[in-house]
């Protein structure tokens, strides 16, 4: 019995090392694409207003070149119950990019720019369309939060507050002080 048990983990040792040595069979490599996806996003605090640059990045791993790829950005908001995906035209992004060959073993790296137009926290993702494959391959979701910038600064409206009632006292004034010294008070006649 032992020799038996022996033989059988034996024989597992040798196939596993065999399928190790020769890869996974075709049905499990269908599975697995032969480009690799990646964004990074930008470092540091983003705010509104800002238009920071996420860099992109599509490997051809395969032994074939990859042709006729389309590549695009894809926005979604991670605000809790209020999660949905966002149209980028609003966002200022780049429109998808085609790219033509990429031979195995390169790399097309692209900046990827967002206008931040509002506050809130978002996710952002690189797909890639092969004409080959059955479906798009995603890049990892790309978590970040956009602080609200700061619309009223004091030294900007302080002024503005006090100063045109101010100058509307001062105009208002002026012009009665002018329509009182220009055109004295006259007596009229039969008095006096």
């Amino acid at each position: 019995m032992k020799v038996l048990r022996l033989k059988g983990l034996i024989l597992i040792i040798v196939l596993a090392g065999a399928w190790l040595i020769s890869g996974p069979p075709a049905a499990l490599a269908e599975d697995h694409p032969v480009l690799r996806v990646s964004l990074q996003a930008p470092a540091g605090g983003l705010k509104m207003g800002d238009t920071p640059n996420f860099l992109g990045a599509v490997t051809n791993l395969g032994p074939q070149p990859a042709q006729g790829l389309v590549v695009y950005l894809s926005l979604v908001s991670l605000a809790p119950g209020h999660e949905r995906p966002v149209d980028l035209e609003d966002w200022s992004a780049q429109k998808a990019v085609r790219l033509d060959r990429l031979n195995p073993g390169a790399t097309d790296f692209r900046h990827w720019g967002l206008r931040l137009i509002a506050a809130g926290k978002y996710g952002v993702a690189l797909t890639v369309v092969d004409p080959r494959e059955p479906r798009p391959i995603v890049s990892d979701l790309v978590p970040f939060e956009v602080q609200p910038k700061a619309t009223l600064v004091a030294r900007r409206v302080l002024p503005v507050a006090l100063g045109e009632p101010l100058l509307i006292m001062l105009l208002w004034g002026g012009m009665v002080f002018y329509h009182f010294r220009c055109h004295p008070k006259q007596k009229p006649e039969g008095l006096g």
